[in-house]
């Protein structure tokens, strides 16, 4: 009897200590985990895994639960930069076996949002680099399943982290590029813009789910094909450049509306009010630019060149000045191109504003339709021919063609416009939507040079569909676009980029 008692006495004793030790070693990490967050010296947070697992590894230590949390919190800021499968695992190990040993809603949802925010990052990685993180879809799907598990337990509109869980499951849902999936990120990150709009401190995630939301509506919009979706994104972009204080800060949004704008007014023509709107905002943010940032100035110029070609086109009278001056935007953002050679969709759309004025007005020097057919040439050089760009190049470079015939009336440039169409015609797949429009330009064309051949009196014209090659330039923050630096144990503050979830790595009420 005096056996079994001097047996649980020590054992007593000896569990004691082990509390006294694991104690001690869980507020060593605590503390370096602090200092870390102040200095962000790699001791600091290597000292803070050391600790934490330390503690870990002692058999009856009571405080477990936050000891797992923390651990895989300070592995995750330890491998960030140089994620792998083996770190990723480890530490979606000590979340999984938190979830087991945590009841309260609050702490399960802070765990869930973790866990997706390391689900995230691997599809990310495997986005990237799918031989070392394969699994792609799975990790979305894994990703959206802990999103949407914070999300149910934050039910309440009152609960201040319900819209950072609206915010991430939209992040995540949009990768999944689905009609279905894109109208649910639309409604949750309306939600999450309502519940942040009255909150002066929730200001940064209130701008980044408008910027998403945003996103979200262009990216249904080539699901649905319903107007209403560029409305929306129109709309969200006036009011992320209304919540934007003065100065170059305004210089993305403006890119970003001016676009909207562009996009809806190639839509539905006739929109002038929208169309005037869109170049006074284009000639705003040209105005921020300058050239320190020349991806942003090329943006720039692209977009306010588009829409004043946009304007030319739709409004009347014409006015030349528009033209001019997209001539001019165009050939400084060509200018400024990467080494490798000038963008072919910058050179199809300054083709087209040269072939434009010369449709309008007489040629001057620079803006001519031998000019316009020189950059036609040197996008067809620079272009494959499976690329839908190339068949409507090689359309314009014969309609270019086919105005100089008219002009001119000369059988030589009558034969280039039909070889330029003949070559269209065998490249384009009969399901192509403008095939049918090639084809009969075709037959317009060697009509056209059978009667000058026979020698038919009367004006030989060929009927001339010349299309539009501009593209929606989307500009994002000059933020990286990479998953955000988790958020830290004992604070509340993150910071984060638009399109990246946010992190929750904290663990309030723990300590």
């Amino acid at each position: 009897m005096s056996f079994i008692l001097k047996f649980l006495r020590n054992l007593c004793c000896c569990s004691s200590t082990t509390k006294d030790s694991s104690d001690a070693l869980f507020a060593a990490g605590v503390e370096a985990w602090k200092k870390y967050e102040e200095t962000r010296e790699s001791q600091s947070l290597a000292e803070a895994v050391r600790n934490h697992q330390a503690a870990l590894d002692i058999r009856f230590h009571p405080c477990r639960p936050e000891s797992l949390l923390h651990t895989a919190v300070a592995l995750w800021a330890q491998c960030q930069g140089a994620v792998t499968k083996e770190s990723s695992s480890t530490v979606i190990a000590y979340y999984s076996e938190a979830l087991l040993l945590l009841d309260k809603p609050d702490k399960r949802a802070t765990i869930y949002t973790n866990l997706g925010m390391v689900y995230f990052t691997l599809f990310r990685l495997g986005k990237e680099d799918p031989k070392t993180f394969p699994a792609t879809d799975s990790n979305i799907g894994k990703a959206i399943e802990n999103y949407r598990s914070a999300l149910q337990l934050r039910p309440a509109k009152t609960d201040p982290d319900r819209p950072v869980s609206l915010f991430n499951l939209s992040i995540a849902l949009v990768q999944k590029d689905s009609k279905d999936d894109l109208m649910n990120a639309i409604i949750n990150l309306r939600e999450a813009v309502e519940l942040c709009a009255t909150k002066p401190t929730s200001r940064p995630l209130l701008l980044s789910s408008l910027n998403n939301l945003a996103q979200a509506y262009d990216s249904h919009y080539h699901h649905s094909k319903n107007i209403n979706d560029v409305v929306g994104k129109v709309d969200v972009l006036r009011r992320v450049l209304d919540l934007t204080d003065e100065g170059k800060g305004r210089l993305v949004p403006l890119v970003n509306l001016t676009n909207a704008l562009w996009m809806l007014c190639e839509i539905e023509p006739g929109r002038n009010n929208d169309l005037d709107e869109a170049v006074l905002r284009g000639r705003e943010g040209l105005k921020l630019t300058d050239g320190s940032d020349n991806i942003l100035r090329v943006k720039a110029l692209i977009t306010l060149a588009n829409v004043l070609s946009a304007r030319y086109v739709q409004i009347s009278p014409k006015n030349v000045a528009d033209l001019d001056q997209a001539i001019r935007y165009y050939r400084e953002a060509i200018d400024r191109d990467p080494k490798d050679g000038p963008d072919p969709i910058l050179c199809g759309s300054l083709a087209s504003a040269i072939y434009n004025r010369c449709q309008g007005f007489e040629e001057v020097k620079g803006a001519t339709l031998q000019d316009a057919i020189s950059y036609n040439q040197t996008v067809l050089r620079r272009c494959p021919k499976d690329d839908p760009l190339y068949l409507k190049i090689q359309n314009n470079l014969g309609s270019i063609y086919f105005t100089q015939f008219d002009k001119s009336g000369a059988e030589g440039d009558l034969v280039k416009g039909i070889q330029a169409n003949e070559d269209v015609v065998s490249h384009c797949p009969d399901d192509n939507d403008d095939f049918t429009c090639y084809q009969e330009t075709l037959k317009d064309a060697k009509r056209a040079l059978q009667d000058k051949r026979e020698g038919r009196t009367g004006k030989l014209s060929v009927h001339i569909r010349h299309q539009s090659t501009s593209v929606t330039i989307w500009s994002r923050s000059s933020l990286p676009d990479s998953p955000s630096s988790p958020r830290s144990p004992t604070k509340r503050g993150s910071s984060f980029t638009s399109g990246t979830p946010l992190g929750e790595l904290r663990s309030n009420g723990f300590v």
